[in-house]
């Protein structure tokens, strides 16, 4: 047989290669496009989406950045402190107790802070501190009030407000009766009285009968003993016995003053509110 006749014999390896390119071909032209074109537009929207927060990461580090740098600027420093309500304190001490300097960040200052640095002074019940954009601190002071007096020494004597604080120590002399601001006197008050402090229990019960007939029988008594009497600045006293209805016993108190010639009134006793008893000097009967 001729060359021609022979069969083929196994293929070579270019015939190998063009089977093997053959089914790649085949292969790819057998993905759908519509697949290729959405794997196309997811790798797309994942590259969109880190992109995205990238630059939301760099926004927001540079907002912070900037408000950093804005709040420390000196134009946001303080450069006032404006105190308000102050009578017996003075301004340079509740600056001094604020603890606030010119040229501090106003956005360090802390309101609560400072407030209860202030009320530690004396004379100070309550402040209220508030950051005033873009430089003023405002401190607004609530003042305590004396309603009575505690002799310290023979020409001292201590004023204090209706819970018992001492709030200053002045010069009064003892035999200064009644007091020239019409303040109750607390006598036979034992113990440490300094600025500062508190009473001690039985002081504040005097100081609580003080406080009640200063309120409702302003200018009638001189005194209040810790034994609660009380002394009355036109002679002659009134005994409470304890603090229980108390308001009961002033309104009893009151109501016999306005009745009776006190200039003959020994003692009025209203321990038993109820039941009011009145003991007149000798020299009256």
């Amino acid at each position: 047989m001729t060359g021609d006749d022979e069969d083929d014999g196994p293929a070579g390896p270019e015939q190998a290669g063009d089977v093997g390119g053959a089914a790649g071909a085949a292969a790819q032209v057998a993905v759908d496009p519509r697949m290729r074109k959405r794997r196309i537009a997811v790798r797309r929207d994942a590259g969109r989406r880190r992109l995205e927060r990238v630059t939301l990461v760099l926004a927001v580090a540079a907002f912070a950045v900037g408000a950093l740098v804005a709040t420390r600027t000196p134009l946001l420093d303080v450069d006032r402190v404006e105190v308000t309500g102050v009578e017996r304190t003075s301004v340079d001490e509740v600056r001094r107790a604020a603890g606030i300097d010119r040229g501090d960040p106003l956005i360090s200052v802390d309101p609560g802070a400072v407030a209860r640095r202030v009320e530690g002074l004396p004379w100070v019940a309550a402040a209220r501190v508030e950051r005033s954009w873009p430089s003023t601190v405002q401190v607004q002071v609530t003042e305590r009030v004396a309603v009575a007096v505690v002799q310290v020494t023979d020409d001292h004597a201590a004023v204090v407000d209706v819970e018992g604080w001492v709030l200053a120590v002045e010069p009064r002399a003892a035999d200064v009766a009644p007091d020239p601001a019409g303040r109750p006197v607390l006598t036979g008050v034992d113990g440490r009285v300094s600025e500062g402090e508190r009473l001690d229990g039985d002081a504040r019960q005097a100081l609580e009968v003080a406080a009640a007939v200063a309120e409702r029988m302003p200018g009638v008594v001189a005194s209040v003993s810790t034994d609660l009497d009380a002394e009355l600045v036109e002679g002659g006293a009134i005994r409470f016995g304890d603090t229980d209805d108390l308001d009961a016993k002033v309104t009893a108190a009151k109501t016999v003053l306005s009745d009776v010639d006190t200039a003959c009134l020994e003692l009025l006793d209203v321990r038993v509110p109820g039941s009011p008893a009145l003991t007149r000097h000798q020299r009256c009967s």
